[in-house]
């Protein structure tokens, strides 16, 4: 029952965090400034709340827990980093191949340590999700140093995200859900400001609208899309969750044709239908 009445809150999830890809696009901004302000503004956003209304939540924080939260955060951050720099050395069809394949490894960290396994519906669904990006991509791996380099960043990223996700799973009810996403929020700004202070970044000017772009970002995929999966992810398989922002691709080609008129080829519409087919055949199984 409880999954029943949980798992319809990664529609809206997925629905938000689908749109940073086309934020993003309309930003002009360095990746990197983009993912920091993001996680910037979303702490901002938040800030008001967490000194008044839910002030005295946090002393539900144990040392362990408020350890947890912020590991999260840093995994979180060097999650964007390690994606958005493999940008920079590989395809952008290589990268989402390659960070989608977070799912694995979220259900490998359950399994090793939480006991939470996949079955077989699950590594179907994982599989065919896979496929389903790699078709929607238009996957072109190559051998070449630098595509090497930016491919195994992007698996560093995969990585991140599902020691992320795992971390979230791990805390479960043991906080409430506002403490838990500030710290993590904050954690990964400050991980991302380090970042762009060694990089010489941190410090640059950007175009005003980058300003309301990065406040965009921060509200919907952030504190909207973000914010739901580390509610929801307390409650199902943390590999479900993973395998749910598959479909993020998906809603982002619907919404780059309407706004960019950007037409998708058959194989990423048929990817696209092998993904919600993944998405039917896990959210279908209990539990």
């Amino acid at each position: 029952m409880e999954f029943k009445r949980k798992w319809p809150l990664l529609i809206p999830a997925t629905f938000a965090v689908s749109w940073a890809a086309i934020i993003i696009k309309a930003c002009d901004a360095p990746a990197t400034a983009i993912a920091f302000y993001r996680m910037l503004f979303a702490v901002a956003l938040l800030f008001p709340f967490a000194v008044t209304y839910y002030r005295k939540s946090f002393r539900e924080f144990t040392v362990k827990i408020f350890s947890a939260a912020v590991l999260a955060g840093f995994v979180l951050g060097w999650h964007l980093f390690f994606w958005i720099e493999s940008l920079n050395h590989t395809s952008i069809s290589s990268s989402v191949v390659l960070v989608t394949t977070q799912p694995i490894f979220v259900a490998i960290l359950t399994g090793m340590f939480l006991k939470e396994k996949a079955g077989l519906k699950g590594i179907v669904a994982i599989t065919m999700a896979i496929i389903g990006t790699i078709l929607v991509a238009g996957f072109d791996f190559r051998l070449e140093k630098d595509y090497l380099w930016g491919d195994i960043l992007a698996l560093l990223g995969a990585l991140m995200a599902a020691g992320y996700l795992f971390t979230g799973r791990v805390v479960g009810t043991r906080v409430s859900i506002f403490p838990y996403i500030f710290t993590v929020y904050g954690a990964s700004a400050l991980t991302l400001g380090v970042i762009m202070l060694i990089t010489g970044q941190l410090f640059q000017g950007y175009a005003p609208i980058n300003y309301f772009y990065f406040f965009l970002l921060a509200a919907i995929p952030t504190l909207i899309g973000h914010s739901l999966y580390n509610y929801i992810i307390r409650h199902i398989k943390a590999f479900k969750v993973g395998l749910s922002i598959a479909g993020e691709p998906v809603l982002a080609s619907i919404w780059a044709i309407l706004i960019f008129a950007e037409y998708p080829s058959t194989g990423t519409i048929i990817g696209g239908f092998l993904i919600i087919a993944s998405l039917i055949l896990v959210f279908t199984e209990k539990g």
